[in-house]
C-alpha cells in the first residue's frame, strides 16, 4: 500500500495486480474421430477460493460428428486418476451460453468437479470454434498452483468419444503479481516498478512505486502524478498472449466521493486533459492508464502510441487489452504501463482506494 495526500488527509491508492494466467493446452489425446485444436479455458478471476467465477471453454472441432454430450472434468493432474482440486466447487454452476449445434439442453452438475451438458437433439457440428460458458464456480483454494480441465465431447451420452483435450489454468493468492507455471507449456508473468524515466512519452514523477503499490503522494490541483510498471511475459504459446487491465468503477473512492475514470477509452485513448468539473466528485479528479505497446491485437494497433503517443484511457470493469504478442515469446517481452492521477481544487479530501487487475492469457 501507499499513501496519497489530498489537502490534509491521506489518500490510499491501492493497486492490486492479479495475474490472471490461463489457457494452456498441454496434451491433445488421440481419439477415434478427431482431436481438438485451439483449446483453452479462460477464467474470469484467478484468486484462490474466489466464488462466482466464470469459466469460458473454447475449442475447435476437427470432425463434423454431432455432439450429444460435452463434459468438462477438473483435476489436480494432467493425466492419471482425476482428483477434484481442493476447495473447488462446481455443483452450483450455471451454463450461461454455448454454441453447440442442435436444440434442447440439459445440465448435470451434481458431481463436484464435473460439468456435463447434453444436447437433446444434436445436429452435425461444423469444424468450427465451439464455446461453452459456465458461471457460479468456486476456484480451488490451493494457492500458486496449476490445475487441469479435461474437455471431452461424445456422440452419445458419455460412451463414444469424439474429441478430447487437456488444458490448464493457474490459481494465485488474493494479491499475487507474478507466477511461473511449468507444466509442459510455459508461462511467466512478472510486474516490476519503474521509478524514473518516462512511459509512452510522459515523464514519471512517482519514485516510490513498488511491485504491488503506487504511492501517488500529494495530489493537488494542476499537478498530475504519473507512475509506471513494466510487465514481462514469457511463454511458448504458439499464438502468443494478451494482457488485459480492468478495475472497480470508479477505481478510486472514499465513501460517496470518487476520483473518476479518465474520459478516454481503450478503444479511443486521448491526450491527457486536466479535470475541470465544478461539482464535487463529478470530473473533479481523473485516474487513467496508458501502454507503450504499438502492436495491440484488437482495434487500431498503435492507438496509444500514434501521433506522439501519451494517449490515456479510463478504467472499466470490463478487461481491455494493454499488451499483445501474436506468437511465442520465449525470451520474454516487456511492455510499460503507466498510471496517472490528477485532481482540481473542487475534489473533496478523503482516503481514496481502489484496485486494478491485470490478466495474462496465452493461447496455444
Amino acid at each position: 500500500m501507499r499513501n496519497v495526500i489530498v489537502g490534509n488527509k491521506k489518500i490510499i491508492a491501492i493497486i492490486v495486480f492479479i495475474l490472471y494466467s490461463l489457457f494452456f493446452i498441454l496434451n491433445s489425446h488421440s481419439v477415434s474421430a478427431g482431436t481438438f485444436t485451439n483449446a483453452k479455458i479462460t477464467i474470469s478471476d484467478s484468486r484462490a477460493g474466489q466464488t462466482g467465477v466464470q469459466y469460458d471453454s473454447a475449442f475447435t472441432a476437427t470432425v463434423t460428428t454431432a455432439i450429444k454430450q460435452l463434459t468438462i472434468q477438473f483435476c489436480t493432474a494432467s493425466s492419471g486418476t482425476c482428483t477434484t482440486p481442493t476447495g473447488m466447487t462446481t455443483t452450483g454452476a450455471t451454463r450461461s451460453s454455448d454454441n453447440l449445434a442442435g436444440s434442447g439442453r440439459s445440465d448435470d452438475f451434481s458431481t463436484n468437479g464435473t460439468l456435463t451438458t447434453v444436447v437433446t437433439t444434436p445436429s452435425t457440428q461444423s469444424t468450427q470454434a465451439i464455446t461453452a460458458t459456465y458461471t457460479g464456480i468456486t476456484n480451488p483454494t490451493t494457492t500458486n498452483s496449476s490445475f487441469y480441465a479435461v474437455v471431452t465431447t461424445y456422440s452419445d451420452t458419455g460412451s463414444t468419444t469424439i474429441d478430447t483435450a487437456t488444458v490448464a489454468f493457474a490459481i494465485l493468492t488474493s494479491s499475487s503479481i507474478t507466477v511461473t507455471a511449468n507444466v509442459g507449456n510455459t508461462l511467466s508473468f512478472t510486474v516490476s516498478p519503474v521509478t524514473s524515466g518516462s512511459v509512452n512519452g510522459a515523464t514519471i514523477n512517482v519514485s516510490a512505486t513498488t511491485a504491488t503499490t503506487v504511492p501517488f503522494g500529494t495530489l493537488s490541483s494542476g499537478s498530475p502524478k504519473i507512475a509506471a510498471h513494466d510487465v514481462t511475459v514469457t511463454t511458448n504459446a504458439n499464438y502468443g498472449y494478451v494482457v488485459t487491465a480492468k478495475s472497480t468503477n470508479p477505481p478510486l473512492t472514499d465513501g460517496s466521493n470518487n476520483i473518476d475514470v479518465f474520459t478516454g477509452t481503450n478503444t479511443s485513448p486521448i491526450t491527457w486533459s486536466s479535470p475541470n468539473g465544478s461539482s464535487a466528485s463529478v470530473n473533479t479528479g481523473f485516474f487513467g492508464y496508458t501502454t507503450n505497446d504499438s502492436t495491440l491485437g484488437t482495434g487500431t494497433a498503435d492507438r496509444f502510441t500514434s501521433s506522439g503517443g501519451n494517449k490515456w484511457a479510463g478504467f472499466d470493469t470490463t478487461p481491455y487489452e494493454v499488451a499483445y504478442a501474436s506468437s511465442s515469446v520465449t525470451n520474454g517481452e516487456t511492455t510499460r504501463l503507466g498510471w496517472q492521477a490528477e485532481v482540481n481544487a473542487i475534489q473533496p479530501p478523503g482516503n481514496y482506494s481502489g484496485s486494478i487487475i491485470l490478466v495474462a492469457t496465452p493461447t496455444y
